[in-house]
């Protein structure tokens, strides 16, 4: 007996005696269309594409081995459904016992080749091949509970990656919410600082204003050595209440012209071109940051 008819002996003696584990998979594309085929040993039944599980295989291999050999497909979010047992299915033609294991799967890439064992193949919105084609037992029981689990109001199939995305978007929106409330707070807090800045300029150059007040009554009441000595207080308080904010006069005569601090209103004859000869407006800077520039005269 030659080798091959020896395998095939034993192979007719395994389907008599035992029977087949198979996968079969439901694949869906994009449009929550449904792959289905038809060959010659399924009759005039639409059937999904699948086969027997080879020894030492695990099931979810065998569901993407077959799918590659059948219709030239790769699948990916492998999912297992349920399985059915199929007792010598009249829709075959060679008498069989199989025990289906059902799977679905979504449409990774690849275009379809069918192999020789099929004639067609179809994408198919589920409820009309349920509706319109000849399904076979097997294939009919993997899309009615397809249709079931993707039911109204039920978990959805290949649901886990939008479920994810559904949590980042939760996370994303809480987060927006934070943040638009930190705006608010951060707008609600510069406000009180503002106010409080100013009311803080106030509280130290009342008492400044109130002692320039106080010296012109001296001018009147004392005459004017009191109102000479009030005026030169108030400078004094007006100078030490300035570095108390960080703000500090800008030198000029006698310094080098500096354009980034000294604003020339007038040149005049003077011993070293570029000094700075008078002052006609003082200028301030606090830090770095010019407040003022001084108006100046500048040396020819």
């Amino acid at each position: 007996m030659s080798e091959e008819k020896n395998k095939k002996e034993i192979e007719i003696k395994i389907n008599q005696d035992f029977p087949h584990p198979t996968v079969g998979v439901l694949v869906c594309n994009d449009k929550g269309e449904v792959l289905l085929v038809k060959g010659e040993k399924f009759g005039e039944s639409w059937v999904i594409p699948g086969g027997h599980v080879e020894m030492g295989e695990k099931c979810v291999d065998a569901a993407k081995r077959e799918i590659k050999e059948e219709v030239n497909l790769e699948i990916s979010d492998v999912e297992f459904l349920q399985y059915q047992d199929s007792i010598y299915p009249k829709d075959w033609k060679i008498k069989r016992h199989f025990i289906f294991m059902d799977f679905t799967a979504k449409l990774k890439s690849g275009e379809i080749k069918l192999n020789e064992e099929l004639e067609a193949y179809g994408w198919f919105e589920p409820k009309h091949a349920l509706k319109e084609l000849e399904l076979s037992k097997g294939a009919r029981g993997i899309v009615e509970v397809f249709l079931e689990k993707n039911g109204k109001g039920k978990k959805k199939m290949f649901s886990k990656k939008c479920e994810k995305c559904d949590e980042y978007k939760q996370d994303w929106v809480r987060a927006l919410a934070d943040y638009k409330n930190l705006q608010k707070d951060t707008e609600k807090r510069r406000g009180e600082m503002t106010v409080f800045l100013k009311q803080q300029i106030l509280e130290d150059f009342i008492p400044v204003y109130e002692n320039f007040k106080k010296a012109f009554a001296m001018e009147i009441k004392d005459g004017n050595e009191g109102w000479v000595q009030g005026i030169e207080y108030i400078k004094k308080q007006f100078e030490q209440t300035l570095k108390n904010y960080g703000v500090e006069e800008i030198k000029t005569v006698g310094e080098k012209f500096d354009e980034n601090m000294h604003e020339a209103v007038s040149e005049e004859e003077g011993e070293e071109s570029g000094l700075v000869l008078k002052e006609l407006s003082g200028g301030y800077k606090m830090g770095d940051k010019v407040i003022m520039p001084a108006k100046v005269v500048v040396a020819k």
